[in-house]
């Protein structure tokens, strides 16, 4: 006869999925190397402890309601699905796939095994290609789309409304520089200026390319006398001599971020009309 214990418990051991088995008290009694690889712990020093102590900060919230929410599971008829990351002492984060579901302990106490897919690379793969949709392939910098994305978050977070800046940058004679240098030379001044605004701004600002020698430029929580000295800095890094022209304002209550856009590009566009090298904000605006 076969002996179905050793056997369930060499499939436990051999698996490359990650299998748990805990308690009522949701303290681990069993877990497999697979296991024990994802969470980041030597898997003698498992038994225990929970897996809370493994979680990543962001996802200990969900883990606080893993009761309920295998209550609510359960009263459906399912099995709980979710994913959530595990933080190493390193500091690596590992996705798993998570599959809970109950099982009987001794003494009819309930347990709970989970199944965990690591699915880090996919997280991973999602995420590069996430980031290459919104960036801009020469400079690094956000492109149009995640310069939208990340204004869309500014301008939609939950809370108490935050002022907005907003300038458009455009360098001057840009083409007569490339038709005298060559493009490869007028790339490199989009290059070099690109990652000195980036350590110019920290995180005061998000600097976007919006095409061409075009820059979008966005910050939260100014006005625009900040947004006009900020400008005033970005001139002095513009490589090779090269100068640029900009228009600037600030969200209005109740206006639409496409209509001060629009009026930062039309205050742009009139400090080029002047001659350029110089920046135009909202005393500039011609009202009719």
């Amino acid at each position: 006869m076969v002996d179905a214990d050793r056997w369930y418990r060499e499939m436990f051991e051999a698996s490359t999925v990650g299998l748990a088995l805990a308690d009522e008290n949701g303290l681990l009694v069993l877990a497999n190397d697979a296991y024990a690889a994802i969470v980041g712990c030597p898997r003698h020093l498992l038994p225990g402890r929970s897996s809370r102590e493994f979680t990543h900060p962001d996802d200990l919230a969900q883990h606080a309601a893993m009761e309920q929410i295998m209550a609510d599971a359960k009263a459906r008829g399912e099995s709980v699905h979710l994913e959530k990351r595990y933080l190493h002492p390193d500091g690596t984060v590992r996705w798993g796939w998570v599959s809970a579901s109950e099982v009987a302990g001794p003494g009819n106490r309930t347990w709970t095994m989970a199944v965990v897919h690591d699915t880090t690379d996919r997280r991973r793969a999602e995420d590069d290609l996430r980031h290459a949709a919104q960036t801009d392939a020469l400079t690094g910098l956000l492109n149009r789309r995640g310069w939208r994305d990340r204004l869309h978050q500014l301008t939609t977070s939950p809370g108490p409304e935050v002022a907005v800046a907003l300038a458009m940058i455009d360098f001057d004679r840009f083409k007569s520089y490339n038709d005298r240098y060559g493009h490869g030379r007028g790339d490199r001044v989009l290059v070099e200026f690109s990652a000195a605004a980036v350590g110019l701004l920290g995180g005061r600002a998000s600097i976007a390319r919006w095409g061409g020698e075009e820059f979008a430029l966005v910050m939260p929580g100014v006005g625009s006398t900040t947004m006009s000295a900020v400008l005033a800095e970005l001139t002095a890094i513009v490589p090779d001599g090269q100068t640029f022209s900009a228009g600037y304002t600030t969200l209005r209550v109740g206006e639409s971020v496409d209509d001060c856009f629009d009026r930062a590009d039309m205050l742009l566009y009139r400090a080029k009309g002047d001659g350029g090298a110089r920046s135009y904000g909202d005393a500039h605006v011609i009202l009719t």
